[in-house]
């Protein structure tokens, strides 16, 4: 039985089983930069990947909060659980957790007047780095990590375009004809995977799959970002009207569109929702596409006569 076949459809039933609240809606707030003093209550889960927030005293988060790099500050009432896995979390004396607190960090503050309406983990080991602390590397750097990552990337273009050509088109078929979609989609599944994998990460038994899940959603990007690479190329080459060989084309065009997405995600202010949206649409078109195992159709298409 073949990997996909097995890993595939339980990312999916986790997908639904997160997603889903009473009304059939699953809400969340995401936080990658910034400071953020929250003065309404907000209904949904708080996924904090950097910056500071602050919630107040007298707010209430009707939700659970997930914090996987940056800074919170707790004040107020949080109605479900919140994980720490990285970054700074501090609990003030008026804050009311109503589920379980997970500390995963180090770096976290817990007042012993704080109410903790369910069990405190802690001690699992697993963490992750406080990305917005670290030094921005130099131009230089910068650039030549790009020209690796972008070549290493060029290189499993030129393998996926010789190995498998139809799941290469059905997965550039999604994002170019349907890059809508795909984004909504790809935010979807990379928010509740995140957010599910960093629940189950405080969970011992757990934790292997957890790492094979955010391995997995890493994937998923890095193939979208193969094949919009190999629509740039090929692109590249019919404007400037000169034949090429498709791995030719699927080389030279996945380095320009990573040194391109690298340029673009430096622009202050923007540059985030840009990189967040590149990656939305390609782990989008990957999941609808399945790997390129099946080609997406719409369902108005599907009735189309």
């Amino acid at each position: 039985m073949k990997w996909h076949h097995i890993i595939l459809p339980l990312v999916l039933l986790s997908c639904i089983l997160t997603a889903c609240g009473s009304d059939g809606l699953y809400r969340f707030t995401l936080v990658t930069e910034g400071q953020h003093v929250f003065s309404r209550d907000l209904a949904g889960d708080l996924i904090l990947l950097g910056g500071s927030v602050d919630l107040p005293a007298g707010f209430v988060l009707d939700g659970s909060a997930h914090i996987l790099s940056g800074r919170l500050i707790v004040a107020g009432q949080i109605t479900g659980d919140v994980s720490f896995m990285g970054g700074d979390l501090t609990i003030d004396p008026t804050a009311q957790i109503g589920g379980d607190l997970s500390l995963g960090g180090e770096s976290h503050h817990l007042s012993p007047a704080a109410i903790i309406g369910g069990k405190i983990n802690t001690g699992t080991g697993v963490q992750l780095p406080n990305l917005p602390e670290q030094t921005a590397p130099s131009f230089w750097i910068l650039l030549v990590r790009t020209l690796v990552s972008g070549s290493l990337l060029g290189l499993a273009a030129v393998f996926l375009v010789r190995k498998s050509p139809r799941g290469v088109q059905r997965v550039r078929d999604a994002e170019v004809h349907h890059g809508l979609v795909s984004g909504a989609m790809g935010l979807l599944v990379g928010v509740v995977g995140i957010s599910l994998l960093v629940t189950m990460a405080y969970t011992i038994l757990l934790i292997p799959v957890s790492l094979l899940g955010l391995c997995l959603l890493g994937a998923s990007v890095l193939y979208g970002w193969v094949c919009l690479g190999i629509s740039v190329g090929q692109l590249g080459f019919r404007i400037v009207k000169r034949p090429a060989h498709p791995s030719t084309a699927a080389f030279f065009g996945t380095l320009v569109f990573m040194l391109g997405l690298e340029g673009l995600s430096s622009i202050p202010f923007i540059g985030g929702l840009i990189g967040i949206s590149m990656a939305s649409i390609g782990l989008g078109a990957v999941s609808l596409t399945r790997f390129g195992f099946r080609r997406f159709v719409p369902d108005s298409a599907d009735h189309e006569t």
